[in-house]
């Protein structure tokens, strides 16, 4: 194995091969909700859950990678985890009612948080503050054009060779993905910065983290903007497909618009922030996030039927989300740099929780309006503009 150089450059390549199942086992399977409502002949709740049974799963391994990973190391926590991705993804494909699947689908989770939560722990073992928040700038921009492509592939796979050969797919990426880590991926964690696993002092870690106001605010504003947008994502394609009369062909060009922005805005993100600093970037973009949610509540019923004015407004939100959403996570993870394991588990876990509460939420309040979207997303969007009022009112 080689080591890792100090521009990193042998580390980016690697975080590839970490984050891309991961990164794609999510919105690759969105295109194909339909198909799975009726082949299992289930409900809109039940399909959505597929998205929250996912999420509840990172939440569960995130808690626990943390402490592992800080005690036995990152390369071997990685590996269980990419076992229990595999192990799951194949499962998936071999699930014959909706309750097997999303049994499945929370294992998924499990197993694809140890990639999650390994993966940022290793950054901030191996780079400083400035240099983590180019990397996770860096890594989001990895993550999310994955994300915008895995619609499409999702799309192209469903309609030629049926919704479950993405599962299929998965499975075959994370083999290659873990096979390509298990061969080239070193340790990146200092055996002398190792931590014994002791109950009382991981639950000491844990409170030492969850009483700073600085770590609870910075992760309840990126777990808001990423619930927000979730709630959006997960009803996307009942919505757009069964009433907004978008074929299914089309409609994952649709998804990859708002993330395509995502994708873009993250790109220069790094060259933002030494240009114009942290602080405007986290100012601009919360501002709008919040112009998009102010657009689409007061639009009209027209407007919000039209799928090309609702994807065009929520590219509004998906450039506030890239230029805010990524600063305010490393700083989540820089509250504490001695106890990067326990802050990642925490970060993913209650991010992840507040996403998957807010999918359940969205999916049980969705009728087939946009409305009944847009008013929950705007619920969320409400609360992060409070939390951000609060925390200019404590700063002054």
């Amino acid at each position: 194995m080689f080591p890792i150089s100090h521009e990193g450059k042998w580390f980016r390549f690697l975080m590839v091969f970490i984050f891309l199942g991961a990164a794609m086992e999510t919105d690759i399977y969105l295109p194909t909700f339909p198909d799975i409502l009726n082949d299992f002949n289930t409900n809109a709740v039940m399909v959505q859950r597929i998205l929250s049974y996912n999420f509840i799963g990172i939440c569960l391994g995130s808690l626990m990678y943390g402490p592992l990973s800080d005690h036995f190391g990152r390369r071997k926590i990685l590996m269980f985890g990419f076992s229990v991705f595999l192990a799951s993804s194949v499962g998936c494909i071999f699930a014959k009612t909706i309750e097997e699947l999303l049994a499945f689908r929370l294992l998924q989770g499990f197993g694809s948080s140890a990639c999650v939560i390994v993966g940022t722990a290793m950054i901030f073992d191996l780079f400083d503050e400035e240099q983590a928040a180019k990397l996770i700038a860096d890594l989001n921009t990895l993550v999310v054009s994955l994300m915008a492509l895995a619609p499409l592939i999702g799309g192209w796979i469903s309609l030629n060779m049926g919704y479950k050969a993405n599962f299929m797919f998965i499975a075959i990426l994370v083999l290659i993905s873990a096979i390509k880590c298990f061969l080239f991926l070193p340790e990146s964690l200092n055996i002398h910065k190792r931590k014994k696993i002791h109950p009382k002092r991981v639950a000491t870690d844990y409170k030492t983290v969850l009483a700073s106001s600085v770590f609870w605010y910075n992760t309840l504003i990126t777990s808001l903007i990423l619930a927000a947008y979730m709630i959006y994502v997960s009803n996307m394609s009942l919505l757009y497909v069964e009433q907004l009369n978008v074929s299914p062909d089309v409609f994952p060009l649709y998804q990859m618009a708002t993330l395509g922005i995502f994708v873009i805005v993250s790109l220069n993100n790094g060259r933002l922030i030494d240009k114009y600093g942290i602080e405007k970037l986290k100012t601009i973009g919360l501002g709008l996030i919040f112009l998009t949610t102010l657009i689409l509540f007061f639009a009209s019923d027209g407007m919000m039927n039209s799928p090309q004015f609702l994807t065009g407004t929520m590219c509004l939100f998906s450039a506030g989300a890239g230029l805010s959403i990524g600063i305010f996570f490393a700083k989540s993870m820089q509250v504490f740099p001695e106890l990067t394991g326990i802050a990642a588990s925490l970060v993913t876990a209650i991010r992840l929780f507040i996403v998957s509460a807010a999918i359940d939420l969205g999916s049980n309040v969705y009728n087939g309006t946009t409305q009944s979207v847009i008013h929950v997303m705007t619920g969320v969007v409400v609360v992060l503009a409070v939390l951000s009022l609060l925390n200019l009112n404590r700063q002054a």
